[in-house]
């Protein structure tokens, strides 16, 4: 069968938009964050199918695209979003490919209604008509608008046949996964992806080796990708120094409970970024956050305890290994962990740059209600309700300034002390008191910290800005993925890779230390 191109893709994505005005619900936002469940500090909305806003200054939640039938909000990776599995109800009937088009058809129109009711009742309370719609919305944010829907294929998966649905889209393809119910109905949908690596990564010009840090209180379990030409026994290469040594990054993650990767779905943005910078020359550890690692009392979830001391750690523990060179080491923070870059550089004392990549230079708490608002109009404006519950998040916002927060009281998943700690540092400030080359990079598409106010606020709050290395990316999102508008969170169920030009430039200003 020939791909049924789409007579007006672009007629087909402003339909959409306009579908998604009728969404109620706002998801886990600014991402990484840092609690497996709970949103007891913040506006709920009524009558919705996801959870508050979960307050956290960094990478989208990480859902997962193949799960049984569940309530469980997306919120901290590594919790899932609601994605049903097919049950041993599902009936096989020969009829799964003409039930995958059909559904196709619907969403491609923009008729979610129509696509929705097409479920059995068991998939449709799991996977509502708005759930339905944010996933359709985050495919296109992610890769672009539909192009064409390939051939349907079958396949068995636990006794059922189960239709695979190639979509190719502007910038990317995906793969949809629909098992038939008998009748016209559908019992199973997966938006499916699987991590490959970037064609940038060359597996030959690495090796990798596990190792352990022991900061105190917690082993974090870390990798070290190392380039091939590295010995540090006095054998030089195009990258390494007369030492045979090379420079070397701490990657830093974004405010959830990650492992060394920063897995979000089906994507590894460190992995990405830490095997794109050993293959032009650079060593990278990256290591379990504290917070995936270990059972950390929520009273200790200071910026300090679960970032800054942890890193300053691993920045010992990279230089203490013979391929790096001491003097040519730098951190690379992602959300959170940019915004703590400056904190880290400081503590250490050492560190010849950091790298601040998609890190706000307004207290969050100015950022926080922006994301809120983002969502909501989005999704075609601010109605009255949205209206209170934005509200009301400004007023938590302000409760937070004024110091009138209890260190355990949950504002979302995150407890007070997160939020107090984080307010009461000043990044900026901060960054004027070290002395260390600097790198700012943000991609346009970034509503989780939106780029023109926090590398205004960058370029414009350092002292010597012209010193430092300010990059802008227009197309790539919080993960410095590209896609198209608008970005969601939900983009993030659908496997991309960080772009070649971040770690270009990431690598090249490393390598110039």
């Amino acid at each position: 069968m020939q791909p049924d191109p789409d007579p007006s893709p672009d007629a087909s994505r402003r339909r959409l938009l306009r579908s998604v005005a009728g969404l109620a619900a706002v998801g886990a936002l600014a991402g990484c964050n840092e609690g497996a469940d709970g949103t007891d500090g913040s506006p709920t909305p009524a009558e919705t199918d996801t959870p508050a806003p979960s307050p956290t200054p960094s990478a989208p939640a990480t859902p997962s695209p193949t799960v049984a039938p569940t309530t469980a909000p997306p919120t901290a990776p590594p919790t899932a979003t609601p994605t049903p599995s097919p049950t041993a109800t599902v009936t096989s009937t020969p009829t799964e490919p003409a039930v995958a088009r059909e559904f196709l058809a619907h969403l491609r129109a923009g008729e979610f209604d129509a696509a929705h009711a097409m479920f059995t009742p068991d998939l449709a309370s799991a996977v509502t008509r708005p759930t339905l719609e944010r996933y359709w919305l985050g495919l296109q944010a992610q890769h672009g608008a539909v192009r064409s829907v390939g051939s349907v294929e079958t396949t068995t998966d636990r006794g059922s046949d189960v239709a695979l649905v190639p979509v190719e889209c502007a910038q990317g393809s995906a793969r949809i996964e629909v098992a038939g119910a008998g009748g016209g109905r559908i019992g199973g949908l997966w938006f499916s992806g699987e991590y490959s690596a970037p064609e940038y990564v060359d597996d030959a010009a690495f090796t990798e080796r596990t190792l352990t840090l022991e900061p105190e209180g917690c082993s974090l379990p870390a990798t070290l990708t190392v380039p091939a030409g590295a010995s540090g026994g006095g054998t030089a290469t195009a990258t390494a120094t007369d030492s045979g040594t090379v420079p070397g990054v701490v990657l830093v993650h974004g405010s959830g409970p990650h492992d060394r990767d920063e897995t979000i779905g089906p994507n590894k943005p460190f992995r990405d970024i830490a095997q794109g910078l050993a293959t032009r020359g650079v060593a990278v550890l990256r290591y379990e956050k504290r917070t995936y690692a270990c059972d950390v009392s929520r009273a200790e979830w200071a910026i300090d305890d679960i970032v800054v001391d942890d890193a300053v750690h691993a920045l010992g523990v990279l230089r203490d290994q013979p391929e790096v060179d001491p003097e040519r080491s730098a951190v690379a923070g992602h959300s959170l962990g940019a915004a703590c870059v400056p904190r880290i550089a400081e503590r250490d004392g050492r560190v010849a740059g950091g790298a601040v990549l998609a890190g706000n230079a307004r207290p969050f708490t100015e950022v926080y209600p922006g994301q809120v608002r983002h969502i909501f109009e989005v999704q075609g404006g601010l109605s009255a309700r949205e209206e209170q519950q934005l509200a009301a998040v400004t007023q938590l916002m302000s409760a937070v300034e004024d110091g009138s927060v209890a260190d355990d009281r949950p504002i979302g998943p995150l407890p007070g002390i997160w939020w107090k700690t984080f307010y009461e540092y000043d990044q900026v400030a901060t960054a004027n008191r070290i002395d260390a080359d600097l790198l700012f990079a943000h991609g346009g598409r970034d509503f989780q910290i939106p780029i023109d106010p926090a590398m205004t606020g960058w370029r414009e709050g350092i002292d010597d800005a012209d010193a430092h290395r300010f990059e802008r990316y227009p197309d790539l999102s919080h993960l410095f993925q590209p896609g198209a508008e608008p970005s969601l969170q939900t983009e993030y169920l659908f496997a991309d890779s960080v772009a070649r030009d971040l770690v270009t430039d990431l690598a090249d200003w490393t390598t110039g230390l």
